[in-house]
């Protein structure tokens, strides 16, 4: 089941409850945001009366300005 929860893409097995996947998510949400990181996507997969959670972090991009003092004897 693919859906988005908080903003977030959640990839999520059948046999897991909206109210799990939910709990889970508002959970790891809260330990990234601590550690300054952002979830990019999350997978719940549910195994041998386990649940193994595949979270991938979202790729950040930072452009920054060259001053023209900066630049000079660059070719």
């Amino acid at each position: 089941m693919h859906q988005t929860i908080q903003g977030i893409p959640v990839a999520a097995d059948p046999l897991l409850s909206q109210e799990q996947i939910s709990h889970f998510v508002s959970e790891l949400k809260k330990t990234w945001s601590w550690e300054g990181r952002q979830l990019g996507r999350i997978e719940f997969h549910y195994i041998d009366h386990m649940i193994h959670i595949s979270i991938y972090e979202k790729p950040v991009s930072q452009i920054i300005p060259l001053h023209n003092n900066e630049t000079k004897g660059v070719t």
